[in-house]
């Protein structure tokens, strides 16, 4: 019944978020304004949305040896298992399902700790990369000129950042703070993973931006091509939609991140509401294609004797 009502839930999230873009934005207006965008843009932001994967998988790994792991998989194979988590992150619902399963197929990696180690640290780099959202957004607000009214997103910035880091936090001393938990908690705290490289947790920190910074740089790229906003005034609306994935009451954050394009381009540029939404559904259209080529790697992956 819960694995139903959260379906559902999801389900009704994500038509609340397309209902109010329907009441919104003429639809046709925005058809019109998808076609205006430049093959060669749309290709290169599919490229920066693949990258992105890639340095992700490098960061996986990196944060693996962070926390201890003793047989870290070859990096081909946590980029073929990161693609493949794409695909299932941007198909299924909750956008949680491939980040899931790349824990579980990777439990060999600790000896002791297993499952519960190999999804903490998946769950350390979902955390990350939360908080670099939140950082490359603290960076648009920073630079962003006096033309621009950004008190409201300073809330957001600061909220964000620091609970991504409470949670950072709490998985890195859960094992000190076990015998004060209770049972239930205390048992699964005792299995989690002990952060033992400093330096390798720092780095993994810095990809977590360049990942999300890829991601801004093609959500940039997509609204460059609709109206003048440069780089950093990117930075106050591509992150905030990006950090929608993370809810859990949306297929793949659709429908509020279209929400979050439409009502801050309007209030921020003056940016025709068609646009915003045409720019956030490019977005969108490449992390499809993206994880639908993590999908096809898989087919061929079972396919092989």
């Amino acid at each position: 019944m819960r694995v139903r009502l959260g379906f559902l839930l999801r389900v009704l999230g994500t038509a609340a978020g397309l209902a109010y873009i329907a009441t919104r934005v003429d639809l046709g207006e925005a058809r019109d304004a998808l076609g205006r965008i430049p093959y060669a843009t749309f290709a290169a932001a599919i490229a920066l949305v693949a990258l992105n994967v890639v340095v992700g998988a490098v960061r996986w790994r990196v944060l693996m040896r962070a926390y201890g792991a003793t047989a870290i998989p070859a990096l081909p194979r946590l980029i073929y298992l990161y693609f493949v988590a794409f695909f299932y992150n941007n198909y299924l619902p909750g956008a949680v399902a491939g980040d899931v399963g790349r824990g579980v197929v990777t439990r060999e990696a600790f000896a002791s700790e297993g499952t519960t180690g190999a999804l903490a640290v998946v769950l350390v780099e979902r955390a990350l990369g939360l908080f670099a959202l939140f950082a490359l957004l603290a960076v648009g607000l920073a630079t962003a000129g006096e033309s621009i009214e950004t008190r409201d997103l300073w809330l957001w910035t600061v909220l964000g950042c620091a609970g991504s880091c409470v949670l950072v936090i709490g998985i890195a001393a859960a094992r000190r703070l076990a015998p004060y938990l209770p049972r239930f908690l205390a048992k699964h705290a005792e299995r989690l993973p002990e952060l033992r490289d400093g330096g390798a947790f720092t780095l993994a920190a810095v990809l977590s931006i360049g990942t999300q910074a890829l991601i801004a740089a093609a959500g940039w790229l997509l609204l460059a091509a609709l109206a003048p906003i440069d780089l950093a005034a990117s930075l106050l609306v591509v992150p905030l939609a990006a950090a929608t994935t993370f809810l859990p009451i949306t297929v793949g954050g659709a429908g509020a991140r279209e929400a979050v394009y439409v009502a801050l381009c309007g209030r921020l540029f003056g940016m025709p509401e068609a646009d915003a939404l045409a720019a956030s559904l490019g977005l969108w259209l490449a992390h499809l294609l993206v994880g639908g080529a993590g999908g096809v790697a898989q087919l061929a992956a079972r396919r092989r004797p």
